[in-house]
């Protein structure tokens, strides 16, 4: 089975996704700034925010897709998938009701800071109405993807959320033209287009699945036996697959406390779900139809040969990305983010987040994979018991640090739970005999953690001993001086991986 090229699919489309959506957050940032309008605007995108990224990028696949791949005919998996669609369907029709109709109920309890501000209270209340049938439409997406990652059909489920930025790339150009920045107005139109570019989204995805003979048939739903497989491994993976989501959640009920951090948490976590969507998350998605597969098949040589090259590519991307983020962060918060409203003391303050967060990057990545390894066995109760454990660390650690450190205290609480969650997954799998520690695996980690920090002492160099520095009057010279940092990083890098024998092209060719 292929791994590489495929994941090279999967990471492209996200790449662009993701370049996209630095577009997107950069016109935020210059038309909202930090604090005020801003803090409002990503409070109630949180609302389906947190659900998409349980559900697409974890929940839905986790439970559907190695049941799926257990039907050994294509008539059982079209009704598997008929069945599982309808049920969905009808359970996100009453949530969004239920939330349309108590959402001040639901505001109070993610931004409880905001309560003193009517003003500011009402119109979360208002935005967050207008975004939460997004959660319908992207629910519904992520159960289409999983049946084209199934078939093999990386590509299209992948470029998804490349509308999503479009739409919002083009609403907020709109609204910088129409010269109505930092307004209720503004945030209402952009958080329409949200909206909107869910529908686009279920409609592209219903045709893709339409033409590979998947169409889903809308009835009075019946608990079915392939229902109940599916909801008994559903509810645990909502906790395991989200609990990064809900780590963020938490953190956003304490930072509504603090003016801007809200906003500084958001733009810091932009930049490191970059790597980690590219890295742990593209891995995911293609190792788990592939890894239930091999699992449903008991090819024993394949499944360890899946495992060993998923962590392996992920280390090997993770670990430089991590001390690079970390090494740069000013400087790639500065570029990105630091013009209309968004000041120098928003990208400092924003940077130290970002410092945070990118020193749990490889423990955000990691788990993604770890927790794969058991979804693919049906295996939904360890993942979720050790997930709860890095939630009531991350409440505990975000509540004590935010009182004498403030917003940054909740995002070591964070990366500290992550670093937990991921111990105690490893332990596990090495237990259950799933997953066996090699003695080369161990010299590869020590070797990338070298070239990693070879390359950070060439990028110290240039930046302190040269006349690349960004410190330039000019945006776009700044720009340009930093994707020379990126690139001279990134091949100087690659060249190490090369000698020391981490990267061989004859075997990535072979997948």
């Amino acid at each position: 089975m292929q791994i590489i090229k495929p994941l090279i699919k999967t990471s492209g489309m996200t790449l662009i996704s993701r370049v996209l959506g630095f577009f997107r957050d950069i016109l935020i940032a210059a038309s909202l700034g930090a604090g005020g309008i801003a803090d409002v605007f990503f409070v109630a995108m949180r609302f389906p925010n947190i659900f998409r990224r349980v559900l697409a990028e974890g929940t839905l696949n986790i439970s559907f897709i190695p049941l799926f791949s257990k039907k050994t005919t294509n008539a059982d998996k079209k009704i598997f998938f008929r069945e599982i669609f309808n049920f969905i369907f009808w359970i996100l029709i009453v949530i969004v009701c239920v939330f349309e109709l108590f959402m001040p109920f639901f505001v109070y309890f993610l931004a409880p800071g905001f309560i003193e501000d009517k003003e500011k209270f009402d119109l979360i209340i208002q935005l967050a109405r207008i975004s939460f049938p997004y959660l319908f439409f992207i629910s519904l997406v992520s159960l289409l993807c999983g049946v084209l990652n199934s078939i093999q059909k990386f590509t299209l489920a992948a470029s998804m959320p490349i509308f999503l930025n479009l739409l919002m790339i083009l609403t907020l150009l709109i609204l910088i033209n129409l010269d109505i920045p930092n307004s209720e107005e503004s945030v209402f139109y952009l958080t329409l287009s949200f909206s909107l570019s869910g529908l686009i989204q279920l409609f592209l995805c219903l045709y893709g699945c339409y033409k590979n003979g998947y169409i889903p048939n809308i009835r009075i739903p019946k608990i079915s036996k392939n229902i109940k497989d599916f909801l008994r491994l559903c509810f645990p993976a909502i906790g395991a697959g989200g609990v990064i989501q809900i780590n963020i959640l938490i953190g956003t009920i304490i930072a509504s406390f603090q003016d801007s951090a809200v906003s500084y948490l958001y733009y810091a976590d932009r930049v490191y779900q970059l790597p980690l969507a590219l890295i742990g998350i593209s891995i995911g998605v293609v190792l788990l139809p592939q890894l239930s597969i091999a699992i449903k098949n008991e090819s024993k040589n394949n499944i360890l040969a899946l495992q060993d090259k998923s962590i392996n590519v992920a280390l090997l991307l993770a670990i430089p990305a991590t001390f690079g983020l970390m090494f740069l962060s000013y400087d790639i918060i500065s570029v990105l983010f630091e013009r209309g409203y968004f000041t120098s003391e928003d990208s400092l303050a924003t940077s130290r987040a970002l410092i945070i967060f990118a020193a749990g990057l490889p423990a955000f990545i990691s788990i993604k994979i770890f927790q794969t390894l058991f979804f693919a066995r049906e295996n939904t109760q360890k993942p979720l018991k050790y997930a709860v454990y890095s939630m009531i660390t991350n409440i505990l650690l975000s509540i004590i640090l935010f009182r004498n450190i403030g917003y940054m205290g909740i995002a070591i609480g964070t990366s500290m739970s992550a670093w937990l969650n991921l111990a105690l997954l490893i332990n596990e799998s090495i237990q259950q005999k799933i997953y066996f520690v090699k003695k080369s695996a161990l010299i590869k980690l020590f070797k990338t953690v070298l070239a990693s920090l070879l390359m950070i002492v060439l990028l110290y160099c240039l930046k302190n001993f040269t006349l690349l520095s960004i410190n330039s009057v000019s945006q776009i010279v700044n720009f340009l001086t930093l994707i020379i940092y990126v690139v001279i990083g990134i091949l100087f890098y690659g060249i190490l991986c090369v000698q020391l024998k981490l990267i061989e092209f004859n075997k990535i060719l072979k997948g």
